[in-house]
């Protein structure tokens, strides 16, 4: 079964065109909510964290009782680029594991392909579970507006955040179609459209 890598940076709109493509019959591998799942609270791989990091409380809560606080470690990760590649490397090999699982499991299914929806496609080195790479880019006064809408946020950190992320303009060196979403969504439907005709699937 095909696997597309769908990705882009923040407030490119990825989501969206994941969601579209999901409503077209694929399955999708959700990269960051495996992340998240990972992370959940009373998780095994929050002992490894709380060991090389801290950032975790004791909840007291399920399985080891253990909480990740998310805002701390977020800050602690883009204010240090050690750091930041430590634990991307920690979680990036349990995120991987999860999704050559998912990726077996849903190659047995009746989708019409798999999506590996990741922003960190290239990052985490996972580009090569794809038979082709989607990259979905926006203008970057449309890239902040998006965000600033959706998560109440400055256009400073905003910026920052873009900033901290691989380039568009890199993106584009490994992906196989690059899809606009600078207008209206009906615009990139049809981008979207387009691609999975040229792919017969």
């Amino acid at each position: 079964m095909m696997v597309i890598g769908i990705t882009g940076g923040i407030g490119t709109g990825k989501t969206t065109a994941s969601d579209y493509l999901v409503g077209k019959g694929f399955a999708r591998i959700d990269a960051d909510q495996i992340g998240r799942d990972l992370t959940a609270d009373g998780q095994p791989l929050l002992v490894k964290i709380s060991e090389l990091f801290g950032c975790v409380t004791d909840g007291g809560g399920a399985g080891n009782g253990l909480v990740l606080d998310r805002r701390a470690m977020a800050e602690l990760v883009f204010n240090d680029a050690e750091v930041k590649e430590q634990y991307e490397s920690l979680i990036h090999s349990e995120i991987i594991a999860e999704i050559d699982k998912q990726i077996e499991e849903l190659g047995k299914t009746s989708a019409r392909g798999i999506l590996l929806d990741a922003p960190l496609l290239f990052e985490a080195n996972i580009n090569d579970r794809c038979n082709v790479v989607v990259l979905i880019v926006a203008d970057m006064d449309t890239r902040i507006d998006r965000v600033s809408m959706r998560d109440d946020a400055e256009e400073e950190d905003i910026r920052d955040r873009i900033d901290s992320q691989m380039s568009d303009e890199e993106k584009e060196r490994y992906s196989d179609f690059v899809v606009d979403n600078s207008g209206e969504p009906e615009d990139m439907y049809r981008q979207l459209d387009d691609i999975i005709d040229y792919l017969g699937i």
